[in-house]
């Protein structure tokens, strides 16, 4: 299930999109997730993650029921991305964990909102009923976003990452999707 593209203002109220990658994105989100892993502090992989091509390839065999990556795009440009991914096992197949990065100037505008909002849209159509995420600590912009979006944190693994000198734990969090409702 593709998600249809909302479009939304930021904080500036400057209007923004948020749509399904396609397979064109596959550059911009590859270098997207480069650049903020390169900056050390917001997402483990510390710079080049995927090649182009690699990511086009992920997005050319999503299983829409499965898979969801999104994009934020403002004046034509790709500044911020989502992807979740559902429970693989039949166990788990009511959650979906995803991550998130954002280009600098995409942060602290509300763009990570509507990319999570959408996410919740598409959680709610394939029928998952938690979404996790695991953030840095030291993330707290990311951190009151999820807050203010009614995650909570379930637990934490001490001192899992280090970030330059120091240690930070990693911080998982949940939110449960209000039921269905039936027609």
């Amino acid at each position: 299930m593709k998600v249809t593209p909302i479009v939304l203002q930021d904080l500036s109220q400057v209007l923004y999109v948020v749509r399904s990658a396609t397979i064109e994105d596959g550059a911009v989100i590859a270098r997207i997730l480069s650049e903020v892993g390169r900056e050390g502090i917001y997402i483990a992989n510390e710079g080049a993650y995927m090649t182009p091509e690699q990511q086009s390839l992920v997005l050319s065999h999503l299983n829409p029921e499965q898979h969801l990556i999104l994009v934020a795009e403002q004046n034509g440009a790709v500044i911020g991305t989502l992807e979740m991914v559902r429970g693989v096992f039949q166990k788990n197949a009511h959650t979906a964990n995803f991550g998130m990065a954002l280009m600098p100037s995409a942060r602290g505008r509300h763009i990570g909102e509507g990319l999570l909002r959408a996410a919740h849209e598409w959680a709610q159509a394939t029928g998952i009923e938690k979404i996790c995420l695991s953030v840095f600590s030291s993330n707290t912009g990311a951190i009151r976003l999820y807050h203010r979006m009614g995650y909570h944190e379930e637990g934490r693994r001490r001192n899992q990452y280090r970030l330059g000198n120091e240690f930070v734990d990693e911080v998982f969090m949940s939110w449960y999707l209000p039921p269905r409702s039936v027609t």
